[in-house]
């Protein structure tokens, strides 16, 4: 399958690594009606990675590596949508100024905040501290795939797109699941957001790794996310598990299209951490 990758505009985009917000009340409740301190989003982690399972972190939808945004509303909305999974991200401040990442996902949390998470390697996330700048080198709004144009493109950057479609007719899922299994996020834009998989929804979810390629079928993220029958989203799973009824691993967008448009082969190995060489 053929993309239209000499038509991508690579630009730049600027992020801060993050530091975790908290409102005024620290619990959130659990599905099982427990009190709990939400931790897990913003800033560095250090213990989750990319290929990690999504499930057992004592958090709430825990974002692995760096999380960044720009401090300006605005540039924040167009580091969302311009940033794509597998695009390369360079350190400009601080300490580990001049290292390398990969963008492995997006998560917004409604009227919270909105990250792209980057996974580093371990001594570079120990240079980091929130604040420093991060440079995006933004490809992959506006991919085609050539033979296929009922099929919109979302958040997939080239990079991704060459080491996990690009040599065969069949893209590769860690599963295909029933379209019961998304909770919160259904009825967003899809350019730029993440939708949750409710773990508790489906026992397919078992077993379930940060950066699995997943399929959904009969939803739609064309435009709008949500049910429709004989549609097909693909995405990836870029943060962990959740506590909260109806919540779960933060999924971003990648790919959606009438069910027909779509063949996929279910391998174990269809994660970001084998096919970006995340170690």
């Amino acid at each position: 399958m053929i993309i239209n990758g000499n038509e991508l505009l690579r630009t730049a985009l600027v992020g801060d690594v993050t530091s975790p917000v908290m409102g005024m009340n620290p619990y959130d409740v659990t599905a099982d009606g427990v009190p709990f301190v939400s931790v897990g989003a913003g800033g560095i982690c250090y213990t989750v990675r990319v290929g990690d399972s999504a499930g057992g972190w004592a958090a709430d939808q825990v974002e692995p590596g760096a999380s960044i945004a720009n401090p300006d509303p605005a540039a924040n909305e167009a580091l969302l949508l311009y940033a794509c999974v597998g695009n390369r991200v360079t350190v400009r401040t601080g300490a580990a100024a001049g290292a390398a990442g990969t963008v492995t996902g997006k998560h917004e949390a409604f009227h919270a905040y909105k990250h792209v998470l980057v996974h580093f390697d371990p001594d570079v996330l120990d240079a980091l501290v929130p604040g420093d700048r991060l440079l995006v080198h933004a490809c992959g709004r506006g991919m085609r795939i050539e033979d296929r144009p009922e099929i919109a493109c979302h958040s997939l950057g080239p990079e991704l797109w060459e080491a996990w479609a690009a040599t065969g007719e069949r893209l590769r899922v860690t599963r295909v699941l029933a379209p019961e299994v998304v909770g919160m996020g259904s009825g967003r834009v899809s350019g730029a957001t993440s939708v949750a998989l409710q773990t508790g929804a489906d026992e397919a979810l078992d077993g379930l790794r940060i950066g699995d390629l997943v399929a959904v079928r009969d939803w739609d993220a064309t435009y709008i996310t949500g049910y429709h029958e004989d549609r097909v989203t693909v995405g990836v799973v870029s943060t962990g598990d959740s506590p909260v009824l109806g919540n779960g691993p933060a999924t971003t967008i990648l790919l959606s299209g009438p069910a027909a448009a779509f063949d996929f082969e279910v391998d174990a190995g269809a994660n970001l951490a084998d096919l970006l060489d995340l170690g």
